[in-house]
């Protein structure tokens, strides 16, 4: 017979499940309406796609109105570093697609499908 009845379970940082959903979860504490937020962010728009059309119309009206200044060049970096990773994306997406179409090709290949 065994002579521990218990045996610890060690688990170390990042170790378990580590995937976290994005979806907003809403509190009492916040300000308005957590079920409209929440139908506003899963039906309507996302926080990301507010944000972006707020950026874009402050820095077209920046543009139009010949507005300079610190905040604006933050703005802008910040609207330049979003463009970037949407990029960034769009390429690794491009590059998974291109592997898989190879992925295929070589199953046709061998099953002698074309």
């Amino acid at each position: 017979m065994f002579p521990f009845l218990y045996a610890p379970t060690y688990e170390y940082p990042l170790s378990g499940d580590v995937i976290q959903g994005i979806s907003p979860s809403f509190s009492w504490e916040m300000e308005g309406i957590p079920e409209v937020e929440y139908e506003v962010c899963t039906t309507v728009a996302s926080y990301g796609k507010q944000l972006g059309k707020i950026t874009e119309a402050l820095l077209f009206i920046a543009e139009q109105s010949n507005l300079a200044g610190p905040e604006i060049d933050a703005l802008r970096e910040i609207a330049a570093g979003v463009e970037a990773a949407k990029l960034r994306a769009r390429d690794a997406a491009r590059e998974r697609l291109r592997k898989a179409e190879e992925r295929v090709a070589k199953l046709e290949a061998v099953r002698g499908d074309t």
